[in-house]
């Protein structure tokens, strides 16, 4: 997740149970010229167990060379290719979602990761549905995936043009589980161990992806982990627990950006997107969250949490109930879709339309 799976917060989650971590979206072409904020964005941490990282390209040939720079000299163990974008600037250039609708491209791409990996890492394959749900592609994006080389496949189940609201469509999830050879991992709406384990049952999936849901709430994999073994599941956290763990985050995310960032204020001040996530849903957080808002340094942060703690907040709040399933980052509301738009000429791959689009694609995307 673009601004938030970094290597602090991916240690939380393997921390909290998460089986691995993949890193923020890295472009292809900008890590080949060397940016300087992709190659910290494909860095790791020396604790980290799994070293993934979720890639994305339009060029064959920029994959292939990202890729083998990616596993050669940064140790990268995984690389999951993300093509599940769906915003309308970058599907109306042909780009994210929108690229499985072209499936010659669509099977380069993939082909092209999977040489640069040179079965040194394995290759997994992450898409929605479909564009809208007249324009389904997943089953056979799975198909091509699979046959050139992908060791696994990742559906986020729903479609661009419902961006991140609900429903997800679980039963398409089974019909490519029912449809590949190679595993498939679901995602779309777990908020808790009970979904988990219910979109495994539902789907026959070997996986499960949680995104936002952990987002301020990394104890969520406890608990998955917890439901997916047949163990208890965790208690909630208090709020003093809560408020623990976003101190935890936030010295973690001073001491990885220590030298990259210009100071510590900096860190802090890109850390206040944590901060209403971490105590969504709590009564007597209002003058804490002022107070962590207002910090520049960690000191200031830890006199608010523990100096304060009496005056600025209740710690034995219970977790709040309505939090658990509240969308964090994105979604909610009512399912409204969004008008898609496509390059000329690019559902017409088989007949040459599309051309001059797809040669003139750029790598601008997000997260899907």
């Amino acid at each position: 997740m673009a601004g938030i799976s970094s290597a602090p917060y991916r240690r939380l989650a393997t921390s909290h149970g998460a089986a691995m971590a993949t890193s923020e979206m890295v472009i292809a072409s900008t890590l080949l010229v060397k940016n300087r904020r992709t190659r910290k964005l494909a860095s790791f941490a020396d604790d980290e167990r799994v070293r993934s990282v979720q890639l994305y390209g339009v060029k064959p040939e920029q994959l292939e060379q990202a890729v083998r720079l990616l596993v050669c000299e940064h140790g990268v163990q995984h690389v999951d290719l993300n093509f599940g974008c769906p915003v309308r600037k970058i599907t109306a250039r042909g780009g994210g979602s929108a690229l499985p609708l072209r499936p010659r491209l669509f099977a380069k791409l993939v082909a092209a990761a999977v040489a640069g990996a040179g079965g040194e890492a394995p290759v997994t394959v992450k898409f929605r549905v479909g564009l809208t749900p007249e324009l389904p592609t997943h089953l056979q994006a799975g198909r091509i995936a699979e046959a050139e080389g992908a060791a696994a496949l990742v559906l986020h189940a729903r479609t661009a043009d419902q961006l991140y609201a609900s429903p997800v469509d679980w039963a398409a999830v089974r019909a490519l589980v029912e449809a590949v050879r190679i595993p498939v991992v679901g995602n779309g709406d777990v908020f808790e161990g009970a979904d988990a384990l219910r979109l495994l049952r539902e789907t026959g999936c070997a996986g499960v992806m949680v995104g936002r849901a952990a987002v301020g709430r990394p104890w969520v994999f406890d608990e998955v982990a917890a439901a997916l073994t047949g163990a208890p599941p965790p208690p909630p956290p208090r709020l003093g627990e809560v408020v623990a763990a976003a101190l935890r985050h936030a010295e973690m995310e001073v001491d990885w950006y220590r030298g990259y960032h210009d100071s510590e204020r900096d860190t802090l001040l890109r850390f206040r997107k944590f901060i209403k996530l971490y105590l969504l849903g709590f009564n007597s957080t209002g003058s804490l969250q002022s107070c962590l808002f207002a910090a520049e340094t960690l000191e200031q942060w830890r006199a608010a949490v523990y100096g304060g703690s009496g005056q600025l907040y209740d710690a034995a709040e219970p977790f709040p109930a309505a939090a658990v399933r509240f969308p964090r980052l994105k979604g909610g509301g009512p399912l409204v879709r969004k008008p898609m738009g496509l390059p000329d000429g690019w559902l017409e791959e088989a007949r040459g339309g599309g051309g001059r689009a797809e040669a003139q694609l750029t790598d601008d995307a997000c997260e899907g």
